[in-house]
């Protein structure tokens, strides 16, 4: 990495590459996979596929049948025998000298991949070879976590595309081979627009294409039509310049005029001269000029992404307020991997919510046959685990992401003997990380003073029970409140670990005033909740959620873990609005857009208007919001979409919904055309008009859509707080499972009269 990449990413790059590293993966090697069902190795050959950006097995006896793992989806490599399966492998195996394998620890590595929940255990030949793979896989994940997915010196490392699409090795390229090369790389072409391509591109008439001729293919195909009616506005001030002039240029001051006028960021010109040197891929850099390929890159680099670099990157919010000033990045029964009936509890699965940022955490804990308590979900099928397993993962990734405060919310299902082997083992694993200090309302810690440290936030044991009538009003309610424990004698070693927030049921807003402390925090189903701002006010709510912390969890009926609207919480202040982080949909997408900010430390300080009860705002009343604004979107093009179908490869219809998200009176969506077979780089040009009441609140969501009969297919979506996006021409990834797609849109924000 330059010096600049350094400057201009604020990281160092710790990792150095041998000579001879990136060659030797490119080449492969035979590695032995841990089958842990059934305790065995099998040899696969893995290589590393720079052209595709994947990890690529394959099984010895059937090299065409490939396994492959985008490098964007890995998440950390570590040595040694770190998995639960190696460990258990080396464990039962350790007396066995048919299986035993003396120097498993030197030459064992875990591949960690699919947001934390999966992994491939991997023996190599040699320690060289083990360190080999972990020092280069390490670099391109650290990379890649840094620039979302893109790899700055792909071009160093990659083999020519000419190369891996010359199958025939004849020097030359014909139809077949420039097809099966564009499937590799998930490029679908009309057959008419690939026959146009290799026409314009085949100079010498011959029906084939040499390498100059496969580059000049490779650069129409890649030609950014939307972008050159930008450079040619910027150049010369005129968009609609003769199409066959293309300025050979910009100048550093037209390109300080660019970051100005359209991007609204202030630079000097030094400044200018110093982005136009870093990104400009000719020897007009020298000169300080931009051709239109610099400016490609420019806009395609991620401080130009539609978000605000500054704030997602780094923590700049006050934190020197209490819980009750912030939203928190708040997970539901975390043990789960999918429904809420059926699906598999694991460990991993609170690695993969830290990893994504949450800072609440849920365990619901039940008596083990064995003496140990376990944790899964009650009267379903789902599996038990271990609570000490779960509290050991936990200890160790618990402030890999933030260093801010992690949650622990316990629900209590457990005898005393074992709420008393709980209590052994919080003591054992995180005695390090409780806050145990004295305080009261007036010296309330705040989440700088909490820093790692990690907060157990449960129920002080009770010691009445509840009559049979007030179980009957329970049940009459309807609500079926999971998160109440059941009844249990008091251990007076369970306040020992408790401090800071406590649970508390919650009897309503007036109750809580008058009986409750700033450290009691009440949890409310999603339809308690809705009831609550019903039938209350808005002014009373937000007296209650600026004084109390407070969780508000999905109902009961959500069995196919769907999540709740968090949008309709945060409105009304309530700070964690807990969702299942593993259900892919518009509610995570929300919840992802809320906690980028802040440099993604998993809080979010609430605006001042859900802070300040004074204020007197009002979700429902326009009256009430001072700072209305118009939003101007252009949806000008996307590139690379996905096929719809693995199976019939598909060329996508796309259209673009923008959909805001916010108070009642901002909720509207609109929607382009849609532009016909064309997932490439289909261009669109449309302008989309939005008043937004109160941009404190909203969020805009993109979502990419094929036009089919019937139902219209998903393509990707992306969501974005309002707050943070920036003005100007933006690309910016979209979700799904491919992790491919952009948009390229430009934005325009003003002040409403």
């Amino acid at each position: 990495m330059t010096d600049f990449y350094k400057k201009y990413y604020g990281y160092e790059d710790n990792i150095k590459l041998k000579d001879d590293d990136i060659r030797i993966l490119q080449e492969g090697m035979t590695l032995k996979k841990l089958n842990a069902s059934k305790e065995e190795f099998n040899e696969r050959f893995y290589k590393l596929d720079f052209n595709t950006n994947e990890l690529v097995a394959t099984t010895k006896e059937f090299r065409k049948k490939e396994k492959k793992y985008a490098i964007t989806i890995l998440n950390e490599v570590k040595s040694g025998c770190s998995s639960d399966n190696l460990k258990s492998f080396k464990l039962k195996n350790s007396l066995n000298d048919r299986k035993n394998i003396a120097n498993i620890e030197d030459v064992s590595f875990v591949i960690i991949f699919d947001n934390f929940r999966k992994s491939l255990d991997l023996l190599a030949p040699s320690e060289a070879d083990r360190d080999l793979w972990v020092r280069v896989l390490s670099y391109f994940i650290i990379l890649t976590k840094k620039r979302k997915g893109v790899l700055p010196e792909a071009d160093k490392i990659m083999k020519s595309y000419f190369e891996l699409a010359d199958t025939s090795n004849d020097k030359k390229l014909d139809k077949n081979e420039v097809t099966e090369f564009l499937d590799s790389i998930n490029i679908k072409l009309k057959k008419k627009q690939l026959q146009k391509l290799i026409k314009i591109s085949d100079m010498d008439r011959d029906g084939e294409l040499n390498e100059a001729e496969f580059e000049h293919f490779m650069l129409q195909l890649k030609k950014r039509r939307e972008i050159l009616s930008l450079y040619k506005l910027i150049a010369t001030g005129d968009q609609k310049t003769g199409t066959s002039f293309i300025p050979e240029y910009l100048t550093a001051d037209r390109f300080q005029f660019f970051l100005e006028r359209y991007q609204k960021e202030t630079k000097t010109l030094e400044e200018c001269k110093e982005i136009i040197y870093n990104f400009e891929p000719t020897d007009l850099k020298d000169e300080f000029k931009l051709s239109l390929y610099g400016l490609v890159n420019y806009l395609m680099d991620p401080h130009q992404h539609i978000q605000d670099y500054e704030k997602t990157h780094q923590v700049y919010m006050n934190m020197d307020m209490d819980f009750s000033s912030y939203f928190v990045n708040s997970s539901h029964n975390t043990y789960l991997s999918g429904d809420q009936i059926m699906s598999e509890s694991d460990p991993n699965c609170y690695v993969a919510a830290i990893m994504k940022g949450a800072r609440l955490l849920e365990m619901d804990c039940h008596d083990g046959s064995d003496g140990r308590p376990r944790i899964y979900h009650k009267k379903t099928l789902t599996n038990k685990i271990l609570f000490e397993d779960v509290i050991e993962v936990i200890k160790e990734y618990a402030f890999k992401i933030s260093s801010y405060p992690l949650i622990l919310t316990l629900e209590l299902h457990c005898s005393p003997p074992q709420q008393l082997v709980m209590v052994e083992v919080i003591k054992e694993h995180l005695k390090d990380y409780l806050y145990l200090e004295s305080f009261d309302d007036t010296s309330y810690p705040t989440l700088n003073d909490l820093k790692n440290k990690i907060i157990i936030r449960c129920r002080k044991p009770i010691k009445e029970t509840k009559s049979v009538l007030q179980n009957m009003v329970r049940i009459n309610q309807n609500d079926f409140d999971e998160e109440e424990d059941e009844d249990f004698e008091e251990i007076k070693e369970l306040e020992h670990v408790i401090n800071v927030v406590q649970n508390a049921s919650f009897k309503g807003i007036d109750y809580a005033f008058q009986n409750y402390s700033k450290s009691q925090s009440s949890s409310l189903s999603e339809s308690k909740c809705s009831k609550l701002i019903e039938e209350d006010t808005a002014s009373r709510i937000l007296q209650y959620t600026s004084h109390f912390f407070t969780k508000v969890y999905p109902a009961f009926y959500r069995q196919d873990s769907g999540n709740l609207k968090p949008i309709d919480y945060w409105l009304y202040g309530f700070q964690m609005v807990a969702l299942n982080f593993q259900t892919f949909d518009s509610a995570n997408d929300l919840n992802d857009a809320l906690f980028q900010d802040n440099g993604q430390c998993g809080y979010v300080l609430k605006p001042r208007i859900l802070r300040d009860p004074s204020l007197r705002f009002d979700p429902n009343n326009i009256a009430t919001m001072e700072n209305k604004v118009k939003f101007n979107i252009k949806i000008i093009s996307a590139q690379n979409l996905p096929n719809k179908s693995d199976i019939f490869k598909d060329i996508v219809d796309p259209y673009v919904t923008v959909k805001i998200y916010g108070v009642p009176s901002d909720k509207q969506e609109k929607k382009t055309r849609t532009i016909h077979d064309n997932g490439l780089n289909p261009i669109w040009n449309e302008d989309l008009e939005f008043s937004i009441n109160c941009p404190e609140l909203a969020f805009v969501r993109f979502i990419v859509r094929d036009e089919d009969l019937g139902n219209d297919d998903f393509v990707g979506a992306n969501a974005f707080r309002f707050e943070n996006i920036k003005q100007g021409y933006r690309h910016f990834h979209l979700k799904n499972k491919y992790s491919k797609g952009t948009l390229f849109v430009g934005i325009r924000i003003s002040k409403q009269n």
